[in-house]
């Protein structure tokens, strides 16, 4: 077990929160355990992948107990699933949020992209959480990106004009998986900065569908 401040030998845990009555509120406790629970998580799936992260590896990189681990999570999946969830709830919202500002169906396209990438360039490792190490695990672990896919379309297609084109739905989730692909090419590529610069390209692959290349190219630009 690494000593109090200390970083574990596996990857690098957070400092401990010190121990004992340290005067600290349950509310409070409760969220930082958590909290790095999330961020352990995180950390070790996107360096070794679902199925090759562990509760031990978790509990180093987050600086908890495996006893802490358990008190919130029974497995490893449980973990990981409500991690995920929030994650992407976040996600989500924030886009939602964002377009919600907005005067016109392509300019909410263009603040919901631009805030899914602001959150993904502040972190790119949310990038491999959320669309590369999902997938790769298949399974029930698979089925959450999948579900995310859907939401993700769900919040652009929001507010959509019903004189726009009407794509079939297979072209729909085509278009989601495709700005997934962009994302993870920009992040691996380039990190914060080529995630950051990538907005147009999303906006308008998001729009062509819907508007046509023309009218997605001029929106997106």
């Amino acid at each position: 077990m690494a000593e109090r401040g200390s970083r574990s030998e596996e990857g690098g845990g957070l400092p401990r929160l010190p121990p004992g009555r340290h005067g600290l509120s349950r509310e409070f406790v409760v969220k930082n355990q958590r909290d790095r629970i999330s961020a352990g998580m995180i950390g070790v799936v996107v360096e070794r992948g679902f199925h090759d992260a562990s509760v031990s590896q978790v509990v180093a990189a987050a600086g908890v107990s495996r006893r802490t681990f358990y008190n919130y999570y029974s497995d490893k999946a449980e973990a990981f699933f409500e991690v995920y969830r929030e994650v992407t709830d976040f996600l989500c919202t924030s886009m939602t949020e964002a377009g919600e500002a907005q005067r016109g169906w392509p300019a909410r396209v263009r603040a919901e992209i631009e805030s899914l990438l602001d959150t993904f360039a502040a972190n790119p490792d949310l990038v491999r959480f959320c669309l590369v190490a999902p997938p790769a695990a298949g399974g029930d672990v698979a089925a959450a990106y999948r579900d995310f896919l859907a939401r993700l379309l769900a919040v652009l297609v929001e507010g959509r004009p019903r004189r726009t084109r009407n794509p079939a739905p297979a072209a729909e989730y085509g278009l989601v998986g495709g700005l997934a692909g962009l994302l993870v090419a920009a992040a691996e590529e380039g990190g914060s900065k080529a995630l950051t610069a990538l907005a147009p390209d999303a906006v308008e692959l998001v729009l062509t569908p819907y508007l046509g290349r023309e009218a997605a190219a001029r929106a997106a630009r």
